[in-house]
């Protein structure tokens, strides 16, 4: 709850970071912050507050990206005109979409699995008792999920160059619109 209220009220920031640093950069530096919090999370996981506020450097942290992620894919449209002389919106947004669902349900799939490896009790009784291997899996899962999502994250944005090269695209894109070309 907090981390979702948090990028709520950081998104609205975001314009202004957008014009200096660009859709790249400012995610780059939003990744690392989210990472730096998951590192502060690490120094006392047992801290319920120490907890909150990691959440809260996550929030602020993640907003960056979550403000311009479907801006990265109106890039690949324009890209796509671009280099191949072919617009595809609808296609490329879908791909977006199905991605996203693909992405969650494999998500979805391999955290049960690693879970269910553990001996995780999937009960509605209260007497049902998670085994210790469960337990650990949970905390494992929380404490490095992360880092390899940050980690990820860092890589595609790191090797993402569309930012530098946006305007000589468009501008190309413009001039080609002006003698009737696609």
């Amino acid at each position: 709850l907090e981390t979702g209220l948090t990028i709520g009220f950081t998104i609205v920031f975001c314009p202004a970071l957008l014009r200096k640093f660009g859709k790249r950069n400012m995610s780059l530096i939003g990744i690392s912050v989210c990472f730096v919090g998951h590192l502060i999370y690490l120094l006392n996981p047992l801290d319920f507050n120490w907890v909150v506020f990691s959440c809260v450097i996550r929030g602020i942290g993640f907003a960056p990206l979550n403000s311009v992620i479907f801006g990265f894919l109106g890039d690949v449209v324009e890209y796509g005109q671009w280099k191949f002389h072919i617009r595809q919106e609808g296609l490329i947004f879908s791909g977006g979409s199905v991605g996203t669902k693909v992405g969650s349900g494999l998500t979805s799939a391999v955290l049960t699995g690693l879970l269910s490896y553990a001996g995780y009790v999937s009960s509605t009784t209260a007497a049902a008792v998670q085994p210790d291997s469960a337990i650990q899996m949970i905390v494992d899962l929380y404490e490095f999920g992360p880092i390899f999502v940050w980690v990820v994250l860092l890589l595609i944005l790191w090797a993402y160059k569309l930012d530098k090269q946006y305007p000589q695209i468009m501008r190309d894109l413009v001039a080609r619109e002006a003698k009737g070309e696609l």
